[in-house]
């Protein structure tokens, strides 16, 4: 395993596990941190103690690579090993560490691969993580389904409606059964005053639709 320094920025729900992801400053590339190739518990995440930091860890390659997309990003990490050099205090604290991982829009973090503005083709071979910015008011969640849904104009004029897999929106969300009193909330803070960082990723596809990663609102940050 090889040691390298990564600020965590991705935080993602999987049923009753998480997926964590971070920018690789040293590669200057996303990374899909698994733990034995699979994903962390709550235990795990509660052991690097504040969710966004900057952590140095071991990393190094599956031994039974997933395909692509996702094989692109993925990485083993050795839990023990990861040490926490810096917590951040801010959205505008992480965003300063990730500009490197911005793209011009969500259709060139997939190598222009993007399907209906929705999904990915399995066996596509892009990034399956990214970044895109835009103004905070271009950002709008809406209740789908009595699901979490974020509205997106791209800065290439394209509309996305995606799923919302962020932990720390979906626990804001979900805290209590008033949903629409929620999603209300979450997009008072949505003001032009904004610039909103966001963080995409693409979920591996499903049983009924073996060929399809469909594209995620993976974390949200606010600057200015």
């Amino acid at each position: 395993m090889s040691k390298t320094n990564i600020v965590l920025s991705d935080i993602t729900c999987m049923k009753d596990k998480f997926c964590i992801a971070g920018w690789d400053l040293d590669e200057c590339r996303m990374k899909r941190l698994l733990i034995n190739g699979g994903y962390w518990d709550t235990h795990n995440l509660d052991s690097i103690g504040k969710w966004y930091s900057l952590i140095s860890v071991n990393t190094d390659l599956l031994d039974k690579p997933r395909d692509y997309p996702q094989r692109t990003d993925d990485v083993n990490v050795n839990i023990d090993s990861i040490d926490c050099r810096k917590s951040f205090s801010s959205g505008q604290e992480v965003v300063a560490k990730l500009s490197s991982s911005v793209s011009e829009n969500i259709m060139t973090i997939f190598n222009n691969s993007v399907v209906e503005n929705s999904y990915v083709p399995q066996h596509t071979v892009c990034s399956s993580l990214g970044a895109v910015e835009i103004l905070a008011n271009h950002v709008t969640f809406v209740i789908k389904n009595g699901k979490l849904r974020a509205k997106i104009s791209d800065n290439d004029k394209r509309e996305y409606l995606l799923p919302v897999s962020c932990k720390y929106i979906r626990d804001a969300f979900y805290r209590n059964e008033n949903h629409d009193k929620n999603v209300n909330k979450l997009n008072s803070i949505l003001t032009i005053e904004w610039i909103a960082h966001l963080r995409i990723g693409l979920a591996r596809p499903f049983s009924m639709q073996e060929n399809h990663c469909y594209i995620m609102l993976n974390g949200l940050f606010l600057h200015q």
